[in-house]
């Protein structure tokens, strides 16, 4: 079965219904609604539910409706939460494309090998790819991943988002990323890919992703150009 025919998650059919709440300004459908609506059982509802709630998007109480957080229209971009760089894009009203700067099988570096717990000599195929939004360039992805499973390389789109190369090349499904944050100026190559100056601070995300297994299927360093994203960290406040 191809992505395209596997049925949508229950979260993100959830979400949608969650947009149309906070739109209105009311609250979200009981769980037994929810389930008739969605043709789902009441658990299935209950587990999403709790997985938007962790997320912030609702605040349930018992006897009480499921207040919606309605604050959260806005906010296009989460620290928290992975959303691939077209996807982002989109999210700002914004046109996603991608140019495919360098791609290349070579050798995993002695430092790799010992921060990503991966075997010495090992293949990965490296790339650099400039993301823009309105042929604005607004980000320079190095992404890296190690070559672990039988795949003819010959068929690879190297420019492919990051979760179906990794599906690919290590043949397995990514379950965590994690994402270090930091700030840098753009290097000398950085400002030739995108058109600014030299040195203007960039925010950096240094992330790793790993499977279900433990197994790092990737890990990338993502310079996000200064104005070209607003992030936002959402907390849940129970004081």
């Amino acid at each position: 079965m191809s992505d395209a025919e596997l049925p949508e998650p229950v979260e993100r059919r959830l979400q949608r219904l969650w947009a149309e709440a906070a739109e209105r300004g009311g609250p979200m459908p009981s769980e037994l609604a929810l389930a008739s609506s969605l043709e789902i059982s009441r658990p299935a509802v209950r587990e999403a539910l709790v997985r938007l709630e962790e997320r912030g998007f609702i605040h349930r109480r018992k006897g009480a409706d499921t207040a919606v957080n309605s604050s959260l229209l806005g906010i296009p971009a989460r620290f928290e939460q992975r959303l691939e760089s077209a996807e982002l894009i989109a999210a700002m009203g914004r046109t996603p494309s991608v140019r495919l700067v360098t791609a290349e099988i070579g050798e995993v570096t002695l430092d790799e090998a010992r921060e990503h717990d991966v075997s010495p000599r090992r293949s990965v195929l490296r790339t650099t790819k400039v993301w823009s939004a309105d042929d604005e360039p607004v980000l320079v992805a190095r992404d890296v991943v190690p070559v672990l499973a039988r795949t003819d390389l010959a068929d690879l789109d190297p420019a492919a988002p990051m979760p179906e190369l990794a599906r690919a090349l290590v043949g397995e499904q990514v379950g965590w990323e994690l994402v270090w944050p930091g700030a840098d100026g753009l290097s000398e190559e950085e400002a030739g890919l995108t058109g600014r100056a030299v040195g203007e601070p960039a925010m950096t995300l240094d992330a790793t992703g790993i499977s279900r297994s433990g197994t790092v299927c990737y890990w990338t360093r993502e310079v996000h150009l200064r104005g070209a994203f607003r992030y936002a960290l959402v907390r849940r406040a129970d004081w």
